[in-house]
């Protein structure tokens, strides 16, 4: 790994660089950009090393993901073997009975449930990330010391309630409200969807508006609740594609007391509560992302090792050659990119903002990308289901959805950039570069400089500039790090074709000129012509209790 101490900025010819850039590329040695395997392992508590010893133990010798997505479970005995690792309270404070690891020593180990399984993923990481924080960081004395110690020993699950039927990551779209009380109590009405572990959790940070006594909005809110509170119902199950052992449950409040004390934080600070969590969720997906990149290229390398094809060996073929090394620097990157930002958190650094959307991004996309060429790779055995890279596609497949899809965090990204221009040179400056991709970064800042004149045409100048950011920054860290090897050369020289190859889609996009939405429409909807309708109506099968046996 490497840290680096922020330098100071100076103008050159118009492009602001910083002193780190060209001590880092003048040929002298720099200790502050060094680099060494060992150190990075040793850089890690003893405590992650054992958890991760304890988390290859159990894939080889516990673990049976495929009886789990059969049963559209977790085995009974995940939770409480997590509970007893730690797994369940990774940074909740010694004083609360968690283990309070950095950030690398938790995103390493999300990193490893990544390579094992999504679906112990995605429940260790909800409890970490998304549920537990906004208690450790919003709630009162009381509430934290007597949830936390539960939550960190896997007596209790949690997670957090914001994703709404009509909205996503929007969280300022939400109409879940809570109203408070003459007593100083509040009632929550209002449906939650899209909540993994909902069901499954004791305890759940539920985001609403807020209105006074009188009906008066007061903003946004957060509670921890108790799901045995009356007023709260759990359920259906959603029936995903993938990730099929971790419930993605519908989530009704009726007329849900709350005590005042079980607030997150005071009246509307709501969103600064979720988002902080949401944040923190985005690193931790891209280190499951890394985790299932690696997983993807080592199942595909031994089968390209050991298959004959006409050619000889599969991975002596040219093109199956460059697929895998296209692969590697993909991984590589995204690793470089997570590094770099969990050394600022573990430094008391806080990175901007917008690289935690960068590092969702570009982590999930490529992740996907990775995961598809390994099962290309192995033909017709990537397609059955009973190889690892085939459930992989199914489950990590969400991960371009989760915690904003990717489409629309990227116009949000962009739409950041163009409201401050100056932040796109700001944020990629800090970061050390070589003097050809400095001057590609220079290329793509001037595009904050466009104007669209519909609001069409805004959004696809926004994903541009989006697009263009996450690019200059993987260019911009990996061509550091290219003397470090000759796969960290050929990384860099990666994501330097990238970001010349997105150059040239973004002066073609921003001269797009779309059809209407009328056209659009009714072109597709002229495919009923040729396909007829086939909408199925055969009933699907009765979940629920008969009314006349109920109540």
């Amino acid at each position: 790994m490497y840290t680096f101490r922020r330098g100071r900025t100076k103008s050159t010819g118009g492009a602001v660089t910083s002193d780190l850039n060209e001590r880092a590329f003048d040929g002298a040695s720099n200790e502050e950009l060094s680099w060494n395997p060992t150190v990075e392992n040793a850089m890690l508590s003893s405590k992650a090393v054992e958890i991760l010893e304890f988390l290859r133990w159990y894939a080889r010798e516990r673990l049976d993901s495929r009886r789990m997505d059969e049963r559209r479970s977790i085995d009974l005995g995940v939770v409480p073997d997590f509970a007893s690792a730690g797994l369940l309270g990774l940074q909740v404070p010694r004083q609360y009975q968690g283990l309070e690891l950095n950030y690398r020593d938790t995103f390493r180990i999300m990193e490893q449930l990544g390579a094992i399984d999504c679906n112990l993923f995605v429940m260790t990481a909800v409890q970490n990330a998304v549920g537990i924080p906004p208690i450790m960081h919003h709630a009162s004395e009381q509430v934290k010391a007597d949830v936390l110690p539960l939550l960190a020993q896997g007596k209790s699950l949690t997670t957090s309630a914001a994703s709404e039927p009509g909205m996503g990551s929007n969280l300022r779209g939400m109409t879940t409200y809570a109203t408070r009380n003459w007593d100083g109590s509040y009632t929550i009405n209002g449906t939650k969807r899209w909540i993994s572990l909902g069901a499954a959790s004791r305890y759940l940070n539920v985001f609403t508006r807020l209105c006074d006594e009188q009906g008066r909005e007061l903003g946004y809110t957060g509670f921890v609740v108790d799901t045995a509170t009356p007023g709260f119902t759990a359920g259906p199950e959603l029936l995903t594609l993938g990730l099929k052992a971790v419930p993605q449950n519908i989530l009704t409040f009726k007329d849900m007391r709350v005590p005042a004390e079980w607030m997150l934080g005071t009246e509307g600070e709501g969103i600064e509560a979720a988002n902080a969590a949401f944040m923190l969720a985005r690193l931790v997906l891209a280190a499951g992302s890394l985790g299932a990149m690696k997983r993807s290229l080592e199942v595909a390398a031994r089968y390209a090792a050991r298959r004959t094809v006409a050619t000889g060996l599969l991975v002596e073929n040219g093109r199956t050659q460059q697929i895998l090394t296209d692969a590697v620097a993909a991984t590589q990157a995204v690793e470089t990119l997570l590094d770099h930002i969990t050394s600022q958190l573990d430094m008391g650094e806080q990175p901007p903002e917008l690289l935690y959307f960068v590092a969702k991004i570009v982590a999930t996309e490529e992740m996907f990308t990775v995961v598809d060429r390994s099962l290309q790779t192995l033909g017709a055995r990537g397609f059955l289901d009973t190889n690892i890279v085939g459930p992989f596609f199914r489950d990590y497949r969400l991960f371009r959805i989760f915690e904003g899809a990717t489409e629309a965090i990227t116009v949000y990204v962009g739409k950041m950039i163009h409201r401050n221009p100056a932040g796109f040179g700001e944020l990629v400056h800090a970061l050390p570069a070589s003097p050809q991709v400095t001057y590609l970064v220079e290329e793509a800042a001037s595009f904050t400089a466009r104007r669209a004149v519909t609001e069409q045409e805004q959004h696809i100048l926004f994903n541009v500039l989006g697009d263009l950011l996450c690019w200059s920054v993987l260019a911009a860290l990996t061509s550091s790090t290219a003397y470090r090897s000759e796969m960290h050369e050929y990384t860099a020289q990666w994501c330097e074709h990238k970001l010349r190859q997105r150059l040239t889609e973004a002066r073609r996009d921003v001269r797009l000129e779309l059809p209407n939405v009328p056209t659009l429409i009714n072109h597709i909807a002229g495919y009923e012509e040729t396909i007829g309708n086939v909408d199925q109506r055969r009933p699907d099968e009765e979940h629920c209790v008969d009314p006349l046996l109920m109540r």
